[in-house]
């Protein structure tokens, strides 16, 4: 495919960060120490060009100069004992990466030449503060750099994604976005920082951070950085968040279209990249991954993985796990109702059957004595659940007008006085239980059910079976 070239003078990652503040940093500095025609050569400038310039072209610019960055700003030089730690990032968190994924090709034609510290933030007007710009392809600006520490690794990842999002831009600036990548989402916002732009409404309308708002670009450079820097499971924990299926599937979309133009432009599997990166931040920075918590149970139903949970009165697993008293109860209470028109009658079992993300049978199996087939009575309710904590609330609901099928006018007695109440009264938990099952056993996330807010003793569990 033929590439596309563009020229663009600068562009600009610029975040919100609570707790910076001017007065927080020293910005009154002798700057004679920082004279261009007059400077001692320093051990960090050997270890610049043996580490970056020699083999990778790439300049380091850390001695004072005003005319890297806007004039009308208070911006103080780094203290120089963090020069080679901001240098070892740039090279191991940025440069080593992509080097491997992409070839030194990539590094010579992509990467920026110049990299240039400043020891503060560069504050903004309305209240945000610069972290870095990317500057007509070949610069990239880095501010902050008095407070990088190795072993603050939330610290390195956040700075990384600065470096990750500003090349990101400078590719664009080779390699156009997509198209495609634009006509998925047009949520943004001309503010920003406008107070109704709330991470939370960000991320509910499919945008990996409020930045991600401002702009199509700024959109797809966020993107890019998260992915690579918080990884996979993060991006697909934070997908699993949004409530709004619609929104799930928009980013989603955008994902598929940054692999692909990583792959089809610049021949890496962007995949690979992402697990490169995540090996870094363990290995070099002491970051811990986060847990995957799309295989959670609330997940699973609503992406409609789970076909049955059911609970079977006397079955081995209650009496190997436990047998909690409410549903217990509960079940001997139907059983007795069904019994003043079947003498005989069993209630064998009660059973969740998940017709699909939002909707569900609510069956009662039972049989008319101890001789006679199985018979069902089936209730139909709507589930909605709360993709962040997991709440689930239970709604009768209906099916061409009946709220019931099968059998139900059987066990219609029992099942309204003492099944529905409980179900419709009250706020549920979605988890695999027994909570007692370690995930070293054969047998974890294998039983699983709902445990009523507050009071985890109070639940309804059994085998789960996989759609």
């Amino acid at each position: 495919m033929k590439l596309k070239l563009f020229t663009i003078v600068i562009l600009t990652v610029i975040l919100g960060i609570s707790g910076c503040r001017k007065s927080d940093e020293n910005l009154d500095v002798d700057l004679s120490k920082y004279n261009y025609d007059n400077f001692e050569k320093l051990p960090v400038d050997d270890y610049i060009y043996t580490n970056l310039t020699k083999p990778y072209n790439i300049e380091v610019v850390y001695r004072f100069d005003r005319s890297h960055t806007d004039i009308a700003k208070n911006i103080s030089p780094p203290n120089i004992d963090r020069v080679q730690p901001a240098v070892d990032m740039i090279l191991t968190g940025f440069i080593k990466p992509y080097e491997k994924l992409g070839g030194a090709r990539m590094i010579k034609v992509y990467t920026p030449k110049q990299f240039v510290l400043f020891g503060s933030h560069a504050y903004n007007d309305n209240g945000s503060v610069t972290l870095g710009t990317a500057d007509g392809g070949r610069r990239v600006v880095l501010y902050d750099i008095n407070n990088i520490s190795k072993t603050n690794g939330v610290d390195i990842k956040r700075r990384l994604r600065t470096i990750h999002h500003e090349f990101t831009h400078i590719l664009n600036q080779m390699v156009a976005i997509p198209p495609s990548f634009r006509t998925i989402t047009a949520d943004h916002v001309d503010n920003w920082l406008a107070a109704e732009n709330t991470d939370a409404e960000a991320k509910r309308l499919g945008f990996v951070s409020r930045y991600a708002r401002s702009s199509f670009g700024e959109d797809f450079a966020e993107m890019v950085a998260h992915l690579l820097i918080e990884g996979q499971v993060w991006f697909d924990n934070y997908v699993a968040e949004i409530p709004d299926a619609m929104y799930r599937e928009r980013i989603r979309l955008k994902e598929t279209v940054i692999r692909e133009y990583f792959s089809s432009f610049f021949q890496i599997d962007f995949t690979e990249l992402q697990i490169e990166m995540q090996r870094v931040l363990k290995e070099e920075y002491n970051t811990t991954p986060p847990s995957d918590r799309t295989q959670e149970l609330h997940f699973r139903l609503m992406n409609n993985k789970i076909n049955t949970i059911r609970y079977t009165a006397n079955a081995s697993y209650l009496t190997q796990y436990g047998d909690p008293a409410a549903i217990k109860a509960i079940l001997a209470n139907v059983q007795t109702s069904l019994r003043t028109t079947q003498a005989n009658g069993i209630v064998d079992y009660f059973e969740f059957r998940f017709t699909d993300a939002e909707n569900l049978i609510f069956r009662i199996g039972y049989r008319n004595s101890s001789t006679t087939a199985a018979l069902t009575s089936d209730y139909y309710f709507k589930m909605v659940i709360n993709p962040v904590t997991g709440e689930v609330s239970f709604v009768k609901s209906t099916v061409n007008g009946a709220h019931f099928a099968g059998n139900g006018s059987v066990t219609m007695s029992g099942f309204e006085t003492y099944v529905l109440p409980y179900l419709t009264n009250r706020i549920f938990i979605a988890s695999w239980l027994p909570a007692s099952i370690p995930a070293t056993s054969p047998l974890y996330r294998t039983y699983g059910g709902f445990y009523v807010k507050g009071t985890p003793a109070n639940y309804i569990y059994g085998p789960v079976v996989l759609k």
